[in-house]
């Protein structure tokens, strides 16, 4: 009878408090730009946020507004405008500075408990310092990559053309191998009949970035915005820079480079690359295992080896991309809590791994890169990659059995560490880019003369920092 009564009892007092209880419920929006379909890396994040739900009983609703970095930001400040901004977005990199400025944002140093912001020791120091801005932590690297280089090896092979990778290619290798190519181009389109050039790559800044980084040049005065001062002006006008696109606008003349026509494509620019339209392609690292994927289902062998260098001299090396982990303001104490919790948890060293092993993006965590060298994949005995609870699993190194995903890290921790390797903050950062790029295009389209070219991107880019920097102050 006692156990009856505590039992009635029990049912009675979870119909008083499930409302409550479902009041209590915490549930917290992240956005980020993996929604296009078929992106599998969408799927990872999707299962460690399922982990994240079933340790803390913390709801995760995860979307993408855009595949768009720039597009994706803008519409969460009009939802900050709004009052609806999601918990936790997913900045680019170059946003840094726009997105501290911007108000909509709290430093994860503000918010995060002793313990978490130890572990940002653990963190690679060049990724760590990037979204510092004046010794301030705003947000938590998450997606971290730089260029690599990708290649049809079948056709490589063929052409008896050999493209290492333990170290960089120049551009003058580079062109040695595209005169090659092109020379072949007939025997090739019997092979793939849409071929057009030896390489493509998108037309976007951020090439032109890592090339000036590898000369130890800096893209924004003074000292990329990372010496205490605001950036004032754009270096375009450099003498570094107008050498590389000179370089960009003779490869285009030769027939060598040809791209999509549309700025900042790189799912086009892939997708020409991938359907045999050039033998070479530049590309995140973040699309490695997209392309392994593709390329194995097409039976074509797939070759990834380090972003060619301007020079024997230029070796710098170069300066990071992606993005980074913010957390708005605006929310209740507990949302927020429960956001920073859930930052913490996705870059923690286990889903730091298992992200790396699921995109391309390098693995953040010093911890992670110990990991994955030591071990970090189970094979049976074939081989083949199998579940660690697999009878007869044995862990070997991922960074042994797949080499490639190892090539951006090991671009970036071979860099100097100098403020050019550091990367530009510019608080109108989408519109200096911009400028660039429609200066390259000029060159590559109408054969502007680069020096002429880049110094009215100069001109322009340096009014709309003006215009920035009058409105947020310094």
């Amino acid at each position: 009878m006692r156990k009856w009564l505590l039992g009635a009892l029990s049912a009675t007092l979870m119909m008083i408090l499930s409302p409550a209880l479902a009041q209590d419920q915490i549930t917290i929006e992240f956005v980020h730009i993996f929604g296009a379909e078929g992106d599998t890396r969408a799927d990872v994040i999707r299962a460690i946020a399922d982990d994240f739900e079933a340790q803390t009983g913390i709801k995760v609703n995860i979307t993408s507004p855009s595949t768009d970095y720039t597009e994706l930001f803008n519409s969460v400040l009009l939802n900050a405008e709004q009052g609806r901004a999601p918990h936790v977005v997913q900045v680019e990199e170059g946003l840094t500075q726009l997105a501290a400025d911007s108000g909509y944002f709290i430093p994860i140093s503000e918010l995060a408990s002793p313990e978490q912001l130890a572990t940002f020791e653990d963190f690679i120091p060049t990724v760590r310092a990037y979204y510092e801005i004046d010794d301030v932590n705003w947000s938590v690297p998450w997606n971290s990559s730089n260029p690599v280089v990708y290649y049809n090896k079948t056709l490589t092979d063929l052409l008896q053309i050999e493209i290492p990778s333990d170290r960089p290619l120049t551009f003058n290798e580079l062109e040695g191998i595209c005169q090659r190519i092109m020379m072949a181009a007939p025997v090739i389109r019997m092979r793939a009949q849409n071929f057009r050039a030896c390489i493509n790559w998108p037309m976007a800044s951020w090439f032109l970035e890592q090339w000036m980084s590898m000369k130890g040049e800096l893209m924004a005065l003074p000292g990329n915005g990372r010496e205490g001062a605001r950036v004032t002006e754009m270096n375009y006008d450099s003498e570094s820079l107008v050498e590389i696109v000179s370089w960009i606008g003779d490869m285009a003349q030769k027939g060598y480079y040809t791209y999509s026509g549309t700025p900042n494509d790189y799912n086009g620019e892939g997708a020409l690359f991938g359907t045999g339209a050039t033998a070479i392609h530049i590309n995140s690292t973040a699309g490695i295992t997209l392309f392994v994927a593709g390329f194995a289902n097409a039976g074509v062998k797939l070759g990834i080896a380090p972003l060619f260098i301007p020079d024997e001299e230029a070796t710098n090396g170069v300066t990071m991309g992606g993005a980074s982990l913010w957390v708005t303001d605006g929310h209740s104490d507990a949302e927020t809590q429960a956001a920073v919790d859930f930052i913490f948890f996705l870059t923690k060293t286990e889903n730091d791994m298992r992200f790396h092993q699921g995109s391309g993006y390098f693995p953040n965590r010093l911890s992670s890169i110990e990991a994955l060298t030591k071990g970090g994949l189970f094979v049976d005995a074939e081989g083949n990659p199998t579940s660690p609870s697999a009878e007869g699993a044995k862990e070997v190194s991922w960074f042994e059995t797949y080499p490639f995903f190892r090539i951006a890290l090991d671009q970036l921790l071979a860099s100097k560490g100098t403020i050019a390797n550091a990367g530009a903050v510019v608080g109108p950062s989408s519109e200096v880019r911009l400028l660039l790029v429609r200066a390259v295009q000029s060159v590559v389209d109408q054969g502007i003369d680069p020096a002429e070219a880049l110094a009215a991107a100069k001109a322009q880019a340096d009014a709309v920092i003006r215009d920035y920097n009058a409105v947020i102050g310094n």
